[in-house]
């Protein structure tokens, strides 16, 4: 076994081991767990290490550069976003309901812990109750506003902004399914 890639970051050892093994290569992210368990000190246990087989070496040493120069990254035009309705542009995701939500929950928080000090005098349990509610009340807030975050758009050319659902799990896997199917049948009906 060899070391073919480092790193002090969880999801790119990871990352690069979901990439050697979709090119045929059997790969394994070592001490993930030993190095999560106390993450100060990840230098020091070696990060994150990416092992290969010894024959498989030179190979993976060719991929990880390729990697590492962006030679794998997935093109722009794969991506599938919708168009503009305007100019028909391909869109991108729209920040701005994000910072607005973002804002927002600021703004309330600091609203709540303002009133709620003013309303029955500062004292060191009643901060502590306010960071608790606050840290509480934060998810429970950003989960209320998914709604309004997903499917936001906005187009680069004319900065058109607007809204369009993407097809749940199911249904994706649904038409796969059926294309599969079809394509079996079809490949079935060919053979003689």
């Amino acid at each position: 076994m060899r070391r073919a890639y480092w790193s002090a970051d969880f999801a790119e050892a990871h990352v690069v081991e979901a990439m050697l093994r979709a090119h045929g290569v059997q790969a394994w992210v070592f001490d993930a767990l030993l190095v999560r368990q106390d993450w100060f000190k990840t230098l020091m246990f070696g990060g994150y290490r990416v092992m290969v087989p010894d024959e498989d070496a030179a190979r993976t040493a060719d991929l990880v550069g390729e990697y590492r120069a962006g030679a794998l990254a997935i093109a722009d035009d794969v991506v599938e976003c919708p168009t503009c309705p305007r100019c028909a542009a391909p869109g991108q995701d729209d920040p701005m309901p994000r910072r607005v939500v973002f804002a927002l929950l600021i703004a309330s928080d600091v609203l709540f812990t303002i009133g709620y000090m003013l309303s029955t005098g500062v004292t060191g349990m009643m901060v502590a109750m306010v960071l608790v509610g606050s840290v509480i009340a934060a998810p429970i807030m950003a989960v209320l506003f998914t709604h309004y975050l997903r499917g936001r758009y906005v187009c680069p050319q004319c900065a058109t902004r607007w809204r369009a659902s993407r097809p749940s799990f199911a249904a994706m896997a649904r038409e796969v399914d059926a294309a599969t199917s079809a394509d079996v049948a079809a490949k079935g009906e060919a053979a003689p």
